[in-house]
This record gives structure tokens, C-alpha cells and sequence, in this order.
């Protein structure tokens, strides 16, 4: 997979916070990386917001310059935080296992029985009756997908 050059300073600024967060005492490391998750998702930005990105990178990268000094053993999280990474857990725990995903994603359901069934596909339709979509569902010149 190619990765543009932010995408990449991304992920290695990422990396580097977990670095950080392991070089510290065991007791303090799950503040540490809590920190580093919540402070990565949060202001949530688009994609291609570019300038908003870089300022985050920018703040990031002072912030685990401090948090890197030997001095620094704990840091305290606050109660939002923990509250957001609990739902964060909980989120994930509540998702369906990878094969009802994997069926979902073909179109495909769990039938009662533990069998799959095609899905029924959803009509996109004003209150009228027309159909909202400009071409009804099929793209010209594309065969119809």
C-alpha cells in the first residue's frame, strides 16, 4: 500500500508515542497510551483537511518531545478521557465476529439458523415514488454497477 508523505509522518509520530509510552514504568503506561490514542482522534479531521493535519502533527510532536524527558514518569488523564476510551472498548466488543462482517460486505446476512441469505437491496425513493438516484442505481456506460 503507497502512503503519501503526511500519512507516513502520521503513523511515525505514532509510533514513536508508543515508544515513549513503553520506556515508562508499567504502572504509568496505560495513562500514557490512553493519552496518545485520545489526543491522535481527537479534534476528529478529514482526510484531506491538510493544514489542520499538520498543525496536529506539529502539536503532537512537541507534546511527546516533553512527555520523552526522563523526568516525566506519570501523567493523569482525566475522567472524560477514560470515559471516551471505555466506550471506545465497549464499541468494539459490541461489533459482529469478522464472518458476519465479511457477509455484510457481500451483501450477504446471517439467516436465523446460522445459514446466510442475500440481503434484500434498499431502494433509494422519494416520498413520491420516484427514484432519487439520477440514474437509478445504475451508472451509463458502466454495465450497470
Amino acid at each position: 500500500m503507497t502512503r503519501s508523505g503526511l500519512q507516513q509522518d502520521v503513523i511515525n509520530l505514532y509510533r514513536q508515542g508508543v515508544r515513549n509510552a513503553m520506556s515508562k514504568t508499567p504502572e504509568s503506561r496505560p495513562n500514557f497510551l490512553l493519552h496518545l490514542r485520545y489526543n491522535f482522534r481527537h479534534p476528529q479531521l478529514r482526510q484531506r483537511d491538510y493544514t489542520a493535519i499538520e498543525h496536529q502533527l506539529r502539536k503532537m510532536s512537541r507534546t511527546l518531545e516533553m512527555l520523552s524527558e526522563p523526568s516525566t514518569q506519570r501523567i493523569s488523564i482525566s475522567p472524560e478521557w477514560q470515559q471516551w476510551w471505555d466506550e471506545e472498548v465497549r464499541r468494539s466488543r459490541s461489533r459482529p465476529s469478522s464472518s458476519a462482517e465479511s457477509a455484510s460486505s457481500t451483501g450477504l446476512e446471517q439467516a436465523p439458523g446460522g445459514g446466510v441469505k442475500a440481503k434484500e437491496q434498499v431502494l433509494k425513493k422519494e416520498q413520491s415514488g420516484r427514484d432519487r438516484d439520477q440514474w437509478g442505481g445504475k451508472l451509463p456506460g458502466h454495465g450497470g454497477t
